[in-house]
């Protein structure tokens, strides 16, 4: 699928490369974007994921999305009793917050890292930058042992553990991780 990029129709494979250029030398090759569209959908939906080491750790399906954002809309009109129309930005910012992306969410992320300072990206709202920016080659590693990652999310501490991992470096114990998510699940134990 394309996607735009500064006014430009950006390819899949020349968004992956150009995001994945960012990362550690020992995070390239073991950390992959990957995109797929399904065949027979409307609008040939699809989605976005990212892999360690083959395994599948974050999807970003653009159906599955389409529930869930159905039902968080739902939620919101009787919570905050207004339109269904503002509560869909409501649910986006929460659903994203959560680390549920649609396909699109996942291209318009990757297209925003491209062109973000690593500063911007880690303290990004937006958990994919964040989660990005502990693979990125300009988080060295002696400001990767540094970074206050106590009030972070579950998800960002499993791209810090990956690229620990990949660094040969100790992941620090302190941190509170246990992954919940679903798709982490999936993975290796420990993703």
């Amino acid at each position: 699928m394309n996607a735009t990029l500064n006014g430009k129709i950006m390819q899949w494979s020349k968004r992956k490369k150009k995001v994945e250029e960012f990362f550690s030398e020992s995070v390239k090759g073991r950390v992959e974007l990957r995109s797929t569209h399904y065949r027979g959908t409307h609008d040939e939906e699809g989605r976005g994921y990212i892999t360690f080491d083959k395994t599948e750790i974050w999807s970003m399906c653009t159906l599955s999305f389409y529930s869930i954002e159905y039902e968080r809309i739902e939620e919101i009109v009787e919570r905050e009793d207004i339109t269904p129309y503002e509560a869909q930005k409501i649910a986006h910012e929460e659903l994203a917050s959560e680390g549920k992306f649609n396909q699109y969410t996942y291209y318009s992320s990757l297209d925003e890292y491209c062109n973000n300072s690593i500063e911007e990206s880690i303290e990004s709202e937006n958990l994919l930058m964040r989660c990005l920016a502990m693979l990125d080659a300009r988080l060295g590693k002696r400001r990767l042992r540094a970074l206050d990652l106590s009030k972070e999310s579950q998800k960002v501490l499993a791209f810090y553990k990956i690229r620990c991992e990949c660094e040969g470096m100790p992941f620090n114990k302190s941190i509170n991780f246990a992954p919940t998510a679903p798709d982490t699940q999936k993975a290796r134990a420990g993703y």
